[in-house]
Formats: structure tokens, sequence, C-alpha cells
């Protein structure tokens, strides 16, 4: 796949680096077609340019965990199993993604674990 000389322009992805206290790493723009989101207009511009995608992956704080069935062999019966609920550490996920306006380099990001809702990306979101 060809680069976009119009992907180089642009502004590194946003300056946004944590989220709700983690840690955001975030990917290289791309140009995606999300064909389940409707068409947005840039605030920016007004233009409805189909806008470059990055999406960001959020970290885990230190002791997060998340519960997980896993399957246990049954000490009785050979060759059965039980579910068993157990806490392992939490790990990454893309929580975030940003689109930038290809006319105008305006940048939006949305929360995806939060029904899609713009984040304030010049309130820090720290607590």
């Amino acid at each position: 796949m060809a680069t976009d000389t119009r992907l180089r322009a642009l502004p590194s992805p946003p300056d946004y680096v944590e989220h709700g206290g983690r840690r955001v790493t975030w990917e290289p723009w791309r140009l995606y077609h999300v064909m389940c989101l409707p068409a947005r207009v840039c605030d920016g511009c007004g233009s409805s340019a189909e806008a470059y995608c990055a999406p960001g992956l959020v970290h885990p704080l230190p002791g997060d965990t998340v519960t997980v069935t896993r399957p246990r062999p049954s000490a009785r019966v050979p060759g059965r199993s039980w579910e068993q609920e157990v806490e392992v550490p939490m790990w990454p996920a893309y929580g975030l993604i940003a689109f930038a306006c290809p006319d105008c380099d305006h940048v939006d990001v949305y929360d995806t674990d939060g029904g899609f809702a713009r984040v304030d990306t010049a309130q820090p979101t720290l607590f």
C-alpha cells in the first residue's frame, strides 16, 4: 500500500497521552473506511471528506484486574472439567479513536468504551 503524502503532512496522533489515569499509545494515522459510523462533518471547516483515523491503545493501571472464566479439570471425574471464575491482570485495549480532517487537520478524539462519546482533550482526565 502506497503511503499517502497527505498522511505525512498531518500532525502526529493526538498529544493526549493519558485517559482516565491510564497511559495511551497511538497508532499512526491511516485512511479507514468505517461503514458502521455515520458520515461526519468536520467541526473546524465543515468538510465531509473521509477522515484519517488513529486508534489509541489504553494501558491498564498496575493492579487492574478482570474476571474471566477458565476451565478447570475435575479432580473426581477424569476427562471432565468445570468453569471457574478467576481474576487475571487486565490487558491493554483499544479504547480511543482519533479522527483528523484531511482538509484542515482538525482532530477529534472519541471514547469507544464510553458509548463513542467525544473526549475533551484540553481537559486532562487524571482521575
